[in-house]
């Protein structure tokens, strides 16, 4: 039914019933051999730390968390089931309670709720609890246990230590607590200061609000940008509570003014557009777009 040589673009549902032939292909067989030595790798290090290996049980009495449980029929007490945990958490707690203060175990999870991209009706995670140490001393056994692993099985040697930015810088930044740093040359600026005294409403006003910001954000290379694009990322900003989105078109930096395209530019003074141009280091053929909300709004759409 497919080419078990080659990594064909075989549809799902074709691949799960001919499961026996598709276990066979090399990158299936390349990703169970990697799944097995991160295991293995993890386990020797989790070992080495003094951590004990302690398996809690799979069926159990439902105890509502967050998703709701799968039930399993119990056959000697008819009328009554057992739940799978999503995650087993109430023994996590007695353990440490009883004096195992450092155990692991590699653990299936179940949760009946809608599937996503990244979520199952059941998952493998790596459970690690441990009691008496700082934030710090926990980060450094997870930093090093995920350090060894890359380095084990695929050869990449990750930083030592891990670059760290506080929550609030990565907001401020980023407009999100979970940047992703590839993306070079993106960021937010603040000009909130500078559009107190605006006669632009809509940046003034903002800035009136209880924990009101006005954010800059320059996109580079992104002046050919149709006015529909724009348009559709309007829209896209009023899912987060964003009113709108401002932007300003840099065509030719040097004739100032006159050389930034937006219906905005002439509610704006020269001096803060020239404040503009330097925070966000537009250049010729770039867009910089606006938020001007309250802090949340501003980050969440913007950081979108």
């Amino acid at each position: 039914p497919f080419q078990i040589e080659e990594n064909s673009q075989t549809k799902d549902e074709v691949r799960l019933k001919y499961r026996y032939l598709d276990l066979r292909r090399p990158d299936i067989q390349k990703n169970l051999m990697l799944r097995s030595k991160v295991a293995y790798l993890m386990r020797d290090f989790m070992a080495k730390e003094g951590f004990l290996e302690i398996e809690t049980p799979m069926l159990c009495k439902s105890t509502p968390e967050g998703a709701r449980d799968y039930l399993v029929p119990s056959r000697i007490h008819p009328g009554s089931f057992y739940a799978l945990p999503q995650s087993p958490q109430i023994f996590k707690q007695l353990l440490m309670c009883s004096g195992y203060d450092r155990y692991f175990q590699i653990v299936k999870c179940f949760r009946d709720e809608d599937l996503r991209a990244d979520r199952q009706p059941e998952f493998t995670q790596v459970d690690i609890e441990t009691s008496f140490l700082t934030q710090q001393e926990i980060r450094d056994i997870m930093e090093n246990m995920i350090r060894d692993v890359f380095k084990e099985t695929i050869n990449v040697d990750l930083p030592d230590p891990y670059p760290v930015m506080s929550w609030h810088e990565a907001m401020t930044r980023f407009g999100s607590d979970k940047p992703d740093l590839r993306i070079k040359g993106i960021e937010l600026r603040e000009i909130t200061e500078q559009a107190k005294t605006s006669e632009f409403k809509v940046f003034r006003s903002a800035t009136e609000l209880p924990d009101g910001k006005v954010v800059a954000m320059n996109v580079p290379h992104a002046a050919s940008m149709p006015r529909s694009e724009i348009d559709s990322y309007t829209e896209f900003v009023k899912i987060y509570g964003a009113k709108g989105l401002a932007y300003i078109k840099v065509n030719e930096k040097e004739k100032g003014r006159e050389g930034l395209q937006s219906p905005i530019v002439k509610n704006l003074s020269d001096e803060l557009l020239a404040h503009i141009l330097e925070v966000t280091g537009a250049q010729n053929g770039d867009v910089i777009f606006f938020g001007a909300d309250r802090a949340k709004i501003v980050y969440d759409s913007l950081g979108a």
